[in-house]
């Protein structure tokens, strides 16, 4: 029950944030694709090899079962790397469909600028335009004695506050917890928003970032997204992102005709990986697509989609954003209610994924990096100075190893040997 949201949505750690290799090729092995000449995409060889002995250490260590990285530059694949196996005796493939888990809130919130850009919907819009029951909310206020009394809200819960996890959703505690595992994987996304909506909130609305674990507030954003589209939100990201960006390797559900591609998953019990799913066994099918990361996806369709936000909303011709918005997503727009951890590291949250501002990128006008985690374990990331897509995944539940990814990310920036930033 609980351990299924866990399955599915992000772990809130470390942030900043194709070629097949078909069964039969050797277990650990480097699959270097697009850049055939590492120097002249700014990377060494040996920093390459740094990343997959990384993922081959943490296998033989007992850390993770498999792995699959990927880097890329100017929408090119510098390098793709796989380690481990789909399952015993079978090698790790290139082309693996992992969940993507809270990664997935990128393609939600694109999903919602989509919607935003028709003018289907507002970022102003109250909640309660789709979602009835939200027009009756209350906030809770605990005093110095412990005592509770419930206020109105001061400013309705909008679209926009759904984006920045900042609408005071209850997103922890016995409460929410019950009505996930009563609605998730059992009703949908606007069944589980109304039980939200019977919760008091904890803050004003507009006044404090809180994520939770699972990220929830997305879960709310696909209930209107699919309310005011009138279609799911399989069906909407299948007409509106997948299809135009042929990524023919996305799903909310995989078809059993790629079932082959989904590795065996496992879960660290007393520091050993025990098997929790097969390869691939899927979670079943129901009308609750996951707002809050859904998504699974293969690599070369990762790299489409990332591609969106480093060539302003258009890939190979096809335009699923304009340039404005995607510099919307990609801009801070927590500031000072940014979480202190976080603003010691320059990081702040956009729309779908957080965002990355060193000291000398404020006020340029150029976002640092944007991406984000998830439960699964992935990591994604765009660099747009450095023109750089970079992801990681391997097949674990929670509790994972978010310091892999930091380790990623930290070897990711030594392979380049020559950066595209200013000095």
């Amino acid at each position: 029950m609980r351990k299924l949201v866990l399955k599915l949505g992000a772990l809130l750690g470390a942030v900043l944030l194709i070629n097949a290799c078909q069964d039969g090729d050797r277990t650990m092995s480097a699959q270097p694709a697009g850049v055939a000449d590492l120097a002249a995409g700014g990377f060494s060889q040996e920093g390459f090899d740094d990343i997959q002995e990384m993922m081959e250490t943490a296998i033989t260590d007992g850390r993770i079962s498999a792995g699959i990285a990927m880097v890329a530059r100017d929408g090119k694949v510098a390098w793709l790397g796989t380690a481990g196996e789909m399952e015993p005796g079978i090698p790790m493939r290139g082309d693996a469909i992992l969940p993507l888990a809270s990664v997935g809130k990128m393609f939600t919130a694109t999903a919602a600028m989509i919607l935003y850009e028709r003018g289907v919907i507002s970022l102003d819009d109250p909640v309660s335009k789709y979602i009835p029951e939200f027009a009756d909310v209350m906030v809770g206020v605990t005093d110095e004695d412990g005592a509770t009394s419930f206020v109105a809200p001061e400013t309705p819960i909008t679209v926009y506050h759904l984006l920045t996890h900042t609408g005071g959703l209850t997103v922890t505690g016995d409460e929410f917890w019950a009505a996930w595992d009563t609605h998730t994987g059992n009703t949908t996304t606007t069944h589980f928003a109304r039980a939200l909506a019977a919760m008091p909130l904890y803050a004003q609305p507009g006044t404090q970032f809180r994520y939770g674990q699972t990220g929830a507030s997305y879960e709310v954003l696909a209930a209107v997204i699919e309310i005011a589209s009138g279609q799911t939100l399989e069906t909407f990201m299948a007409e509106n992102i997948f299809k135009p960006l042929d990524l023919e390797d996305s799903y909310f559900y995989l078809p059993d005709e790629k079932s082959e591609r989904m590795p065996a998953t496992y879960r660290r019990v007393d520091d050993v990986l025990q098997l929790d799913r097969a390869r691939g066994e899927d979670f079943p099918r129901s009308t609750f697509f996951h707002g809050g990361g859904g998504v699974r996806s293969a690599p070369e369709d990762i790299l489409r989609f990332a591609r969106l936000f480093l060539e302003g909303g258009s890939v190979d011709g096809v335009r699923v954003l304009e340039a404005e918005t995607i510099a919307m997503m990609m801009s801070d727009h927590l500031g000072e209610k940014a979480p202190e951890r976080w603003k010691l590291r320059g990081l702040s949250w956009g729309f779908g994924a957080a965002v990355e501002y060193a000291e000398d990128d404020i006020g340029s006008g150029t976002p640092g990096k944007y991406g984000w985690v998830g439960g699964g374990f992935a990591k994604l990331w765009v660099d747009p100075k450095e023109r750089l897509i970079a992801y990681f995944n391997f097949p674990m539940d929670p509790p994972g190893d978010n310091d892999l990814l930091g380790e990623f990310e930290e070897r990711v920036d030594a392979a380049m040997m020559d950066s595209y930033k200013s000095p």
